[in-house]
């Protein structure tokens, strides 16, 4: 399990995170007030997620909608109707809106 420091952005292994190296909590809560859960990016593939973040970032774009074709997947963004198309098939939700973020996960 990875988890996500709120303050710093880092992202660490929950091993490393409650190890000796680290500050101790007394509680779960005083924890979860440093850490969250890191969430994984929906698309598994690093190409085709540096392609969406370069083509969001070029477009000014920071949410995009998802449409599920028959031979792929289109993603609309904004009210800009700028698409970008993939004939791989991607494990996301049909006209649902996404950030760039919950698919291409956090910027490096």
């Amino acid at each position: 399990m990875k988890l996500h420091n709120k303050k710093t952005g880092e992202i660490w292994d929950i091993g490393k995170v409650l190890s000796n190296d680290y500050p101790c909590w007394e509680t779960l809560a005083q924890l979860c007030e440093d850490w969250e859960d890191a969430k994984e990016p929906l698309i598994k593939d690093p190409k085709i997620r540096k392609a969406v973040r370069a083509w969001a970032e070029a477009n000014g774009i920071d949410h995009i909608v998802s449409y599920i074709l028959e031979d792929g997947i289109e993603f609309a963004g904004n009210a800009t109707r700028l698409n970008i198309r993939f004939e791989q098939s991607l494990v996301i939700d049909t006209n649902r809106i996404y950030s760039i973020t919950e698919l291409c996960g956090e910027e490096e």
